[in-house]
């Protein structure tokens, strides 16, 4: 609703919260409006096309806040709450007196309740003049947060019931139903169960019968991902081109095709988020993994490219996610790698070479590249066992076995350290005059510590064993009979063959019918299926399994390994050479662009920004041929920014024998940076690396270390290669202190294979 107010067409930033009208000057690179304002997006919002038609209406003056408004509701409804974030940041930065604005922050950090706490307290203070309706979307969440000690499901539930009584009063407003049904989906995954599906759907279907383009189509997946897949085939068809510009969006169809075992149809799906958020990326010069389901989304159009038997796609999109950079997430110092592109692309890539036998690349990249243990996605026991199995796989026995040694040796370690625990905890018990019962729970308390521990190695050990017997000359069928009962966390069809190795034909082919049930549109369980077969002299069975085979390893890469086995069991039955064919296409898919007009397959790092910038001493640089990395810091008054130099200064040496150039630019202008020098003994530039003054911020904007809300610098380091590419970056209100992490990051990413390659 545009509203005229008097005074807001003379404001451009965020008013400032009264509380902090009397309060200390923020460090640099601190928001001035609060500790709230310092997380999330800085940079200006754009008109994203592809958003989702919705409106809610807004009491402000200015209709590109009320249109930034809606584009940040399209973006909630598609969990894109970062740029949802934005988008209400930039409605605030036009119309700072605009309530709803805040409000909309606030849900865009509903699962922070800090961060929302403080949004929906701005938006509180800004109620007067809103109409009726506003007040009860901006009193509905405010009451949410009030308090966030009370217990959570009471919260959740009072919520609903808020957003029950807006849907109630106004009946003609969609986004008063959208967002009950999105509360109500999320709720569900908070232990609040959905009583009825059939009821909560009837709310979507009235949704999407007004509105048959409305994004809610995200909210009927979820409704029935879990429950009956085949229910949101509409939805799926839907759901992208409700919201193109939403890679989310995109996403979701994926979870209800990858459910039908309709692995293609999901895989497009994934593809199509994948190169709307590389788009994005790239367009913004936004770090991969601050996106919403990136990695998530990535990784499993890996695991249904794996399904579909593309193994060459499978492997150029994982070493893609090897290559961009890692996030810079750090708890107590220590870099957590858990959920991000660079620890899946790793599992994923080792798990496509471990499925198609690529038995020389597992081991040379496990040794000497990408797939080095790292104690979080690959641990030494991943890469023992794996490792080792490639190893006996190919003939190397003793080197497979010195695998197998250090897996038994550390099972060992830890069940005698287990025994001794539950002999202590048994004793400890016994001395205490515990009766039996409460003896044997002290037992099985302190045994059920190793359990974590203890199971991984016991499988690879066994895994190893099972491969060392069969690969041995004759092979030890006796001793992998004995082991392959107790093998776990390995793929059915692949237990199935080691079977059928072993001469337990039977059990074999049971397995592989099992695999086979369980992903019917897989090609390596249907292939392996089909092998256990027409080896048992089942013919017939087998020639009825390869026929299904055709056309699900339509897509497949031709020369896979199993292949190779069923090239005479193709000519037996009569298929030509290249006996793959596609299957009749579906029927039931929406609106499908061709996946080069949404994005590239691949990411690739943006261009950086040349500059010239002058030092203390009036000498020019420019951005370095050779491999740099740029320090933008808040000039000499920030104690944070000297102490991130004096951090960098001694790896200095360092990063230059990996020869990676250090420059630092500053907000200091040239005499600034003498006066910063005057500091030290001989009034020269105390750091071993060149500082460079940016008192026009000209380049601080160029590189988006740059808060264009406030209008105020804030810290970067960047690393650049020699193509003047942008492969590190962290931008933030505080500096970044993790100078060894870094170069052993910038020393792997400037190593890997050329991204844009």
């Amino acid at each position: 609703m545009v509203k005229h107010r008097t005074n807001a067409a003379l404001v451009i930033l965020f008013a400032l919260p009264a509380l902090l009208l009397s309060a200390e000057k923020p460090l640099a690179g601190h928001s001035s409006h609060g500790e709230v304002f310092n997380e999330g997006p800085r940079q200006a919002a754009v008109k994203i096309p592809g958003t989702a038609d919705v409106h809610l209406d807004v009491t402000t003056d200015s209709p590109e806040a009320q249109a930034f408004f809606n584009q940040g509701l399209g973006q909630l409804h598609g969990f894109w709450d970062f740029e949802a974030e934005r988008s209400f940041r930039q409605a605030a930065a036009i119309d700072p007196d605009c309530a709803m604005a805040y409000w909309g922050m606030a849900m865009a950090n509903f699962k922070n309740d800090k961060r929302g706490k403080e949004f929906i307290e701005e938006a509180s203070a800004r109620k007067e003049g809103v109409t009726e309706a506003e007040k009860m979307w901006i009193d509905g969440l405010a009451a949410y947060y009030k308090d966030t000690k009370l217990d959570a499901k009471k919260r959740l539930r009072d919520f609903v019931r808020a957003l029950e009584k807006i849907a109630t009063k106004y009946p003609d407003e969609i986004e008063a139903q959208a967002f009950l049904l999105k509360q109500i989906y999320y709720n569900n995954g908070k232990g609040l169960t959905i009583p009825s599906h059939y009821t909560v759907n009837l709310l979507a279907e009235k949704i999407l019968t007004q509105a048959p383009r409305h994004p809610s189509h995200h909210y009927r997946i979820h409704l029935w991902d879990k429950e009956d897949a085949a229910k949101a085939l509409g939805a799926a068809a839907n759901c992208g081109p409700a919201a193109p510009g939403i890679a989310h969006m995109w996403h979701m169809p994926g979870h209800i095709y990858s459910k039908l075992h309709r692995y293609s149809d999901a895989a497009w799906q994934q593809e199509a988020s994948a190169r709307v958020d590389h788009a994005h990326m790239i367009r913004f010069q936004i770090v991969p993994d601050q996106i919403h389901n990136f990695a998530h989304n990535n990784e499993w159009l890996i695991r249904n490219l794996n399904f579909l038997g593309e193994r060459d796609r499978s492997i150029s999109l994982a070493t893609n996610m090897i290559s961009l950079p890692r996030r810079a997430k750090f708890e107590k110092e220590k870099y957590v790698s858990k959920g991000s592109s660079w620890h899946y692309g790793r599992v994923r890539l080792r798990d496509t070479y471990v499925r198609f036998a690529m038995w020389d690349e597992l081991i040379n990249e496990s040794e000497n590249g990408r797939l080095k243990p790292d104690g979080q996605s690959i641990t030494q026991t991943d890469l023992d066992r794996y490792v080792g199995i490639a190893r006996f796989e190919s003939g190397d026995r003793e080197a497979a076995q010195t695998h197998l040694d250090a897996v038994e040796k550390r099972l060992s370690e830890e069940g005698k350290k287990r025994d001794k625990a539950v002999a202590d905890a048994e004793k400890k018990a016994k001395d205490s005059g515990k009766d039996e019962k409460a003896v044997t729970a002290a037992k099985t308390a302190a045994e059920k510590n190793f359990k974590s521990k203890i199971e991984p190695l016991a499988n690879a050990a066994n895994d190893l064993r099972a491969y060392a017997a069969l690969t041995s000359t004759p092979p030890d069928t006796k001793a992998a009979l004995d082991v392959l009962p107790d093998l776990k966390d390995l793929a059915k069809w692949r237990h199935a063959s080691l079977w059928q190795r072993a001469g337990d034909g039977g059990k074999a082919e049971k397995l592989a019918t099992e695999a086979v049930s369980s992903g019917p549109g897989e090609v390596l369980p249907l292939a392996t299926q089909v092998y256990v077969l027409d080896a048992n002299g089942k013919s017939d069975e087998a020639k009825k399994a390869f026929s299904k085979l055709r056309n699900v390893a339509h897509v497949a890469d031709p020369d896979l390994v199993i292949f190779e086995s069923l090239a005479p069991i193709a000519a037996e039955f009569g298929f030509p050479t290249d006996w793959q064919k596609s299957p009749t296409p579906a029927t039931d898919l929406g609106e499908r662009p061709p996946l080069d007009t949404l994005g590239p397959f691949r990411w690739s790092p943006p261009r950086a920004a040349d500059f010239s910038l002058t030092d203390a001493d009036g000498k020019t640089s420019k951005l370095s041929s050779k491999p740099t990395l740029v320090i933008f810091y808040l000039g000499r008054g920030c104690t944070h920014c000297m102490e991130q130099l004096n951090a960098f200064a001694p790896v200095h040496e360092k990063f230059a024998e990996a020869g990676i150039d250090i420059v630092a630019i500053s907000t200091d202008s040239v005499d600034g940076l003498s006066q910063t020098f005057q500091t030290s003994e001989d009034a020269e530039n105390p750091f071993p690396f060149p500082l460079l003054s940016d008192e026009t911020l000209s380049t601080f904007k160029a590189y988006r270390a740059y808060d264009d809300f406030e209008d105020i610098p804030l810290h970067g380091t960047f690393l650049i290669d020699s193509s003047q590419r942008i492969r590190w970056q962290n931008i933030s209100f505080e500096p970044f202190i993790h100078p060894d992490w870094l170069l052993e990051e910038s020393v792997r990413l400037l190593a890997l294979e050329d991204p844009e390659s």
